[in-house]
């Protein structure tokens, strides 16, 4: 396969569509700076490559996010991770260099399910030596907000104007109607309405107002994520840190504003305070240690890892190279 880029107008429509998922062409074109018809076509071509790939999910549904250090046999990583990308719980997995060889972000219902998984269905995956829990207490931020940065803060701005808001009441639907069109759009998040709409026997107006009105209060995330590989940042690292307990709030939302951030978690385990960030070298990685530990005392980063391949990321089965395959095992949270 030739080897795949990123031009200035695929940068800008990824940013756009990150900013609002579901906005249409016609609407993103004079902002991006093309023509409805290049838009559609250039975006299905970074969808048909695995360059990007858009998940929706019940952000608001209660659950226990877990993170999860797993540690295998010699030469069984790659065979572990295949097996838990069919879980639909271990929603994203990260094969690291380090102190641990997968890394495992998992979501379940409650604490009882977590009990089940960690002690009963891991026991089933050949493999695994040994393994340690994380339990989530709060995500200060996550990689919803995360973006391409290729659009300038008036067009960001413009195009967050997009948006539909919805009337304070909300919309007459069952629970299994809502999970129905949110499991539809795990697969592909910017699926057309009236092609949602058929494949679900419901009015389009209907699926639309409730897709709107899910999101509007918080009950469904659509995000859109891009193969690491093709952005500026190609290093992918996790830190683990250990923070006085009096500071970790406070510590917490300090990370969450460093750019590179992608994920900070407030943890129950050996680490109070775990976070993902994305860097432009493997340099990197030591230069933001140092510049944690330097502006943030009394903070002191007890372990980091690499990631050197990630095989599932919000439900999508990647390519080695980061690529999705298009295969998607649908979150459960």
């Amino acid at each position: 396969m030739q080897e795949i880029g990123l031009d200035d107008l695929d940068q800008r429509l990824i940013h756009a569509v990150q900013v609002s998922p579901r906005a249409s062409w016609s609407a993103l074109a004079p902002i991006v700076g093309a023509d409805p018809v290049t838009l559609s076509r250039r975006w299905t071509r970074l969808v048909d490559q695995g360059i990007v790939y858009v998940t929706a999910y019940g952000s608001a549904a209660p659950s226990t996010l877990v993170l999860i250090e797993i540690e295998c046999s010699p030469g069984e990583t790659l065979a572990v991770a295949e097996t838990l990308g069919q879980d639909p719980e271990a929603f994203t997995i990260d094969l690291t260099a380090g102190g641990r060889d997968i890394f495992v972000t998992l979501a379940v219902p409650d604490a009882e399910a977590l009990a089940v998984w960690t002690l009963e269905r891991i026991r089933g995956v050949s493999g695994v030596r040994s393994m340690r829990t994380h339990l989530v207490s709060e995500t200060v931020r996550d990689a919803r907000g995360w973006r391409l940065r290729a659009l300038t803060t008036q067009e960001v701005t413009q195009i967050e104007g997009l948006e539909r808001r919805v009337p304070a009441a909300s919309v007459r639907m069952s629970v299994d109607q809502r999970n129905a069109i949110a499991a539809e759009l795990a697969y592909d998040g910017r699926v057309g309405i009236t092609e949602l709409a058929s494949r679900l026997g419901m009015a389009p107006r209907r699926v639309r107002d409730a897709i709107a009105e899910m999101r509007e209060s918080g009950r469904l995330a659509i995000r859109v994520d891009v193969a690491r590989r093709y952005t500026p940042w190609p290093i992918y690292a996790w830190y683990f840190l250990r923070v006085p307990a009096a500071m970790a709030s406070r510590i917490g939302a300090q990370l969450g504003r460093i750019e590179e951030v992608r994920l900070v978690a407030n943890t129950v385990g050996e680490y109070n305070v775990i976070m993902a960030v994305w860097l432009r070298t493997l340099q990197d990685v030591g230069r933001m240690e140092a510049i944690i530990e330097e502006r943030l005392p009394g903070v002191s980063i007890a372990d980091r890892s690499v990631v050197l391949r990630t095989t599932k990321h919000l439900g999508h089965l990647l390519h080695a190279d980061g690529r999705a395959s298009g295969e998607v095992v649908p979150l459960t949270i």
